[in-house]
């Protein structure tokens, strides 16, 4: 009887449902226009003069292919002491722009503008793609709980800092390769939040790991470890419960199908275009500066070649055009030049080290103070002189640089080792594992940006070129504090839990 009573109660009361929290895709929308607005609150593009990057000259190689002429008094956009404002809108200017998906953001929002153009739209166009993003990747995270929503502020606080974000203000394909760091970063956030039973969650994040990858990889080819580690991570990864592992490979596998092509293309324009001038840069920037004079009989050089050390190929000393074994080795055979400098490197290890180094200690200057970052007036004139030091294009103007500023140069290599450190031992980490996992991923990512752009070009342009790296290590010293901060909670709860019996 009793028992017929309690039924009938419950079937006429119910219990109240368990309060779940808001839906997930309000979460994602509140997630994601935080950020959004993040991005312009750093970049003040509500205001009268919004942070962007000043052009060094590559800008043009970007731009002329979105139809976009400087409105300037000499009709040019590089060092004229700030970025420029105006562009008039018209067919290319050039019959082989740069292929990046940073030419394909600018073509869209060219494709609106009536007359004129300015790289502030460029700036609201990469806010709203970042909103996006992180919409997404908090829809997918709050499916294991609506609090894990909150993972996805770990790639996105580093936006704070105009460092990063400001060039979204600006015709680099840089912007994009940000755009498809904080994809990934926020990818891999909701990829760790959620469990192999969420499904739907887990293809988005595994889909924005992906895509953030390939955008990467497109907007610059020195970006190619981004796209390493979203094929790893999607390679991993486990879907579902009844063949975890089947869904996450293929997502890798059409994820390096979609990029052979335009990687190859890419490799394929650089060593066109740009092959003797990585091959002088990487043999007299960084060779012959951190191996020394013995280094110029393995390369095939003369001994007078010593002269030029630390001269880059642009903003430097004039290069010594008309001299024979210059021109035979670097405008020659400058692919087989570069190969050797890579092998002279591979056998002097504290060489190699030393100059891996220098490009992690340029991370700590990713605010790039030579690029101003306040528009200039319109008639500022171009400036063909550029900054040497800052380039990295004549010695010993780069080591005054790096030894100026009053920023730790050990650690960056610190954060490297101690992120590596603790995702190799992530297992035993209990709930700060997945930190310690993410940790370790955007730090080792970064080292390989690193390595890719010294290997690349030597230590001209490093700080630019290590940019991003520096933006995937300040999200690995995050993570590092959430997993310090979650092994600490657990500790604390440990102990109660002691205390209790």
């Amino acid at each position: 009887m009793a028992t017929g009573t309690a039924d009938a109660t419950a079937t006429t009361d119910p219990l109240p449902r368990r309060r779940t929290g808001p839906p997930r895709w309000l979460v994602g929308v509140l997630a994601g226009l935080a950020a959004s607005l993040l991005v312009v609150l750093a970049t003040r593009l509500v205001g009268a003069t919004p942070l962007g990057v000043e052009d060094n000259g590559d800008g043009y190689r970007l731009f002329c292919g979105a139809g976009l002429t400087p409105l300037t008094a000499d009709g040019y956009a590089s060092w004229r002491g700030g970025w420029t404002a105006e562009y008039a809108v018209g067919p290319p200017t050039c019959e082989d722009p740069v292929p990046s998906s940073a030419l394909l953001i600018a073509r869209a929002t060219t494709a609106l503008a009536e007359g004129t153009w300015s790289p502030v739209v460029l700036g609201w166009t990469y806010a709203v793609l970042i909103g996006v993003v992180v919409g997404l990747g908090a829809w997918a995270a709050a499916a294991a709980g609506r609090r894990r929503a909150l993972v996805v502020a770990i790639p996105v606080l580093p936006l704070a800092a105009a460092t990063f974000p400001r060039f979204f203000v600006s015709t680099y394909s840089e912007p994009a390769g940000l755009l498809g760091a904080v994809t990934v970063g926020v990818g891999v956030a909701a990829v760790l939040a959620t469990r192999r039973e969420h499904r739907a969650a887990r293809i988005v994040a595994l889909a924005l790991t992906a895509v953030g990858g390939l955008v990467a990889t497109t907007a610059k080819v020195a970006y190619v470890p981004l796209l390493v580690a979203a094929v790893i991570v999607c390679a991993v990864t486990a879907i579902g419960t009844a063949r975890p592992r089947r869904d996450g490979p293929v997502i890798a596998l059409v994820t390096v199908l979609l990029a052979v092509v335009p990687v190859t293309a890419a490799l394929a324009r650089q060593q066109q275009f740009y092959a003797p001038v990585n091959a002088h840069n990487l043999v007299f920037t960084t060779v012959l500066l951190e191996v020394g004079p013995s280094a110029t009989s393995p390369l095939g050089l003369p001994p007078e070649a010593v002269e030029l050390t630390g001269n880059g190929y642009f903003n430097g000393p004039p290069r010594p055009d008309g001299v024979p074994w210059w021109e035979g080795a670097i405008l020659g055979r400058p692919g087989e030049t570069r190969a050797s400098a890579l092998v002279v490197l591979a056998e002097h290890p504290s060489a190699a080290a030393r100059a891996v180094g220098v490009g992690l200690q340029a991370t700590t200057l990713a605010d790039l103070p030579y690029l101003d970052a306040f528009p200039a007036p319109a008639t500022a004139l171009s400036s063909p002189d550029g900054h040497p030091g800052w380039s990295g294009a004549r010695q010993p103007d780069l080591a005054q640089v790096l030894q100026d500023t009053r920023r730790p140069p050990w650690l960056p290599a610190v954060l490297v080792v101690v992120a590596l450190a603790v995702a190799a031992t992530a297992r035993w980490q209990g709930r700060a594992g997945r930190w310690s996992l993410a940790a370790g991923l955007a730090a080792g990512t970064a080292l390989a940006l690193v390595v890719v752009a010294v290997a690349g070009d030597g230590y001209f342009e490093v700080f630019k070129h290590v940019w991003l790296a520096a933006y995937l290590l300040a999200v690995s010293g995050l993570a590092l504090v959430g997993a310090a901060v979650t092994a600490l909670l657990g500790l604390v709860r440990h102990r109660e839990q002691g205390r209790r019996e």
